[in-house]
């Protein structure tokens, strides 16, 4: 999944799915160093890693 949600509208589209025990497992600033750090850093942009699981 790629976007531009915050992390609470990252959660509720995985949880509105339907899955369940949704946890950022990594979040790293994924620009730093790059010819557009500014620009990330200015509006907070990073990465993340999450997990959820399929009811069962």
């Amino acid at each position: 999944m790629a976007g531009a949600l915050l992390e609470a509208e990252l959660e509720a589209v995985v949880t509105g799915a339907g899955f369940l025990d949704f946890e950022i497992t990594w979040k790293e600033e994924v620009f730093a160093g790059a010819p557009q750090q500014s620009s990330a850093a200015l509006f907070g942009t990073v990465g993340v890693n999450f997990r959820a699981r399929r009811p069962a």
